[in-house]
């Protein structure tokens, strides 16, 4: 069986990632869950399952039925395909070596914007929340609008047909070290954003597990923010008060007269134009997936932002992971 270098024949070791935003169930487990894996492995040329019996792999019926369910596999004729790009170690390596450069392009070209965004933030006296919020709400969160809206992204919107996730599914490998990404908790109006690391997530979690907080989201949508369940300091931040301690937080208005998303947006525009200048054969939302990370890395190299210690810290008091959070109001809240 054709081997992708010394990679593992086993996809549930791979970087495994989903833009799959509103999923209800992402596949991920699915790719983990007995020898589906190393199934997804050998049908990214085809494989019949007769090849796989010999390979030592008889999948039932039922477990091909799921990676179907779960648009991981479609079967053509009498042949097993996997359904979803598969970037091994050759193609990665080329993929983020370009990443990388397009990054020390573009790092110098948002840095006086940058340093303007951390500067608000600073006289709020939440400096320490700016490297979490640069990469939550603009880096991946803004550049995902802007492509949105420029029509280079995949739906996501859930039908009959696609009642798990839709949007788009990759492997990669080797996967990527230290790579941070965002959770987000809901209500209409408002949302309250994570930006986990893996010593953090669960922590994380467990904060939003808090029955104050979808209460204390749902009238912060309703523009209703200087009420018992919460406090907020001349409009600018926001902390959750009821069955525990929770952190202050950046609030931000998602509106041009909030500086945040103003010079956010700014920031956003010119990542998607640098990315539309190098646009790569792996597709765009991959190649953005890898821009994230290396643009945050060559804004750190520069000094220009500095990655909190918290994200580190799987021991974080809860007060310092209000470095990893915010709440973003929509724009008809007040």
């Amino acid at each position: 069986m054709d081997r992708l270098d010394d990679d593992p024949d086993d996809l549930a070791k791979w970087g495994l990632h989903c833009f799959c935003l509103g999923a209800r169930s992402t596949p991920h487990h699915v790719v983990k869950m007995d020898d589906n894996g190393r199934l997804l492995y050998r049908a990214r040329l085809g494989v019949s399952r007769t090849e796989l019996r010999h390979q030592g792999i008889d999948p039932l019926d039922s477990q091909i039925a799921l990676l179907r369910a779960y648009h991981l596999l479609a079967v053509e004729d009498d042949r097993l395909v996997t359904t979803f790009p598969v970037l091994g170690s050759r193609e990665t390596a080329a993929l983020r070596a370009r990443m990388a450069a397009l990054a020390d392009v573009v790092a110098p070209e948002i840095a006086a914007d940058v340093s303007a965004f951390t500067g608000v933030l600073a006289g709020r006296g939440l400096v320490h929340c700016a490297y979490g919020v640069l990469f939550g709400y603009v880096i991946d969160g803004l550049v995902w609008d802007l492509l949105r809206s420029d029509g280079l992204l995949p739906s996501g919107e859930l039908s009959a047909e696609r009642p798990y996730w839709n949007g788009a599914f990759w492997a990669v490998y080797p996967p990527r070290e230290g790579a941070i990404g965002t959770n987000e908790v809901k209500e209409a109006g408002a949302g309250l954003t994570m930006v986990w690391t893996d010593p953090t997530v669960e922590a994380l979690n467990r904060l939003t597990e808090s029955p104050a907080l979808r209460p204390a989201l749902r009238a912060a949508g309703r523009g209703d923010l200087p009420r018992a369940t919460l406090v907020a300091d001349e409009g600018h931040a926001w902390t959750v008060v009821g069955d525990g301690a929770w952190p202050t937080i950046p609030l931000i208005r998602r509106r041009e007269a909030d500086p945040i998303h103003a010079i956010g947006h700014r920031i956003a525009a010119k990542v998607v134009s640098g990315l539309q200048r190098d646009m790569p054969t792996a597709g765009v939302v991959v190649a953005a997936h890898e821009l994230i990370w290396d643009l945050m890395d060559a804004l750190e190299a520069a000094g220009i932002v500095r990655r909190p210690a918290v994200f580190g810290d799987s021991q974080a008091p809860v007060n310092a992971l209000g470095a990893q959070m915010f709440l973003v109001v929509d724009d008809g809240a007040s």
